[in-house]
């Protein structure tokens, strides 16, 4: 099948990576953790949270072939060592083929069934790449950012030692006439609908897309350097140079002797609120983007009943404003030095 049949055909994976810093999760949570929720997404940063010890991460998403991705990654990192795991799902070259073959049997049936049937997935187009979110990126990084500038520039500008140098670099080279309008034209929300991510996620949206989007990219790397950024790096060079939490290697073995504390669940936020669960700590993504405000404030008062004392619970808005007011506290936290660049703010609450 070809990739741009693939994301045509509902049910299919629109994210393989986390798009939020899993830095801002870790960096925010309290000492003390024993259960995790969090949105399962491409399951990254579900995976860093197994990073806190804790008792269990119940991972959760409506859709069901983001909860087989996690499921072949659980799978994957428990039985692959650290260098098999990144031939395996794309990171570096390798045979992914190969080692999918020598795990698929601990696949759930529904699972092997899905990718045995898109194994294209898994050998051509690599794990890592496989979302229609990252299609999106790597039409970007390949058809129009050559349009713009050189692979000289683009490398000067992803590789400045300072941020004096970097923030020079980008007002002066980068940040022409040409990269503010295709910019601009590309990460419209038109164009987004089109190539990645559905309608559906902008029912709530107002205000220009791009232009909130450039001004988040500016306070990025007005504050982080692009060389540290592996969010950037897969946008600009459709790989990872510098790793996400997850995938660095001095975490891989806590996170593969704790990998068995993750549970997947393929159900709604609604769902699992109303179990008896008590969290220290919720990773919700930005859920509440794609929900009425009405809507999202109604949650407030059962992720209150369901976070432990002192449990926190972290979301972020991407463009729509979106926060509790009545049951929880607010923890302070900046947007500055995330760096996953797309959101306009980071939510933190605590039980008290």
């Amino acid at each position: 099948m070809k990739v741009k049949k693939y994301y045509k055909i509902k049910p299919y994976i629109h994210y393989s990576n986390c798009h939020e810093d899993a830095n801002m999760i870790i960096n925010n949570a309290n000492k003390k953790v024993e259960n995790v929720l969090s949105i399962a997404s491409g399951g990254d940063n579900s995976f860093a949270c197994l990073l806190l010890n804790p008792s269990s991460v119940i991972c959760i998403d409506t859709n069901i072939t983001q909860i087989y991705l996690v499921e072949l990654k659980k799978i994957a990192i428990k039985y692959l060592s650290y260098k098999e795991y990144l031939e395996f799902i794309g990171i570096n070259d390798g045979d992914s083929l190969y080692y999918y073959n020598q795990i698929k049997k601990y696949l759930g049936n529904d699972a092997l069934l899905y990718f045995d049937k898109n194994i294209f997935l898994i050998e051509k187009v690599k794990i890592v790449n496989c979302g229609r979110f990252e299609y999106y990126f790597q039409i970007f990084s390949k058809k129009v950012l050559p349009l713009i500038h050189s692979k000289k520039n683009i490398d000067k500008f992803m590789n400045c030692d300072s941020l004096n140098e970097q923030i020079k670099f980008y007002q002066t080279k980068f940040n022409n006439l040409r990269f503010k309008l295709l910019f601009k034209i590309f990460f419209s929300k038109f164009i987004m609908k089109k190539l990645g991510r559905d309608k559906d996620y902008f029912k709530y949206n107002k205000g220009s897309l791009s232009k909130e989007l450039k001004n988040r990219i500016e306070l990025g790397l007005f504050n982080n350097l692009n060389k540290n950024n592996p969010y950037l790096q897969y946008v600009i060079y459709n790989k990872f140079i510098e790793y996400p939490l997850y995938l660095q290697k001095e975490n891989y073995e806590i996170i593969k002797a704790n990998i068995d504390k993750l549970v997947i669940k393929n159900c709604s936020l609604d769902d699992e609120l109303n179990s008896q669960t008590k969290y220290d700590l919720m990773n919700l993504s930005d859920v509440f983007e794609y929900m009425s405000n009405d809507l999202m404030k109604s949650y407030e008062e059962k992720i209150n009943n369901c976070l432990a004392d002192k449990g926190r619970v972290i979301f972020w808005n991407m463009q729509n404003t979106r926060e509790f007011r009545n049951e929880l506290t607010k923890i302070d936290v900046s947007i500055k030095n995330d760096l996953a660049f797309y959101y306009k703010n980071i939510l933190v609450y605590e039980k008290r």
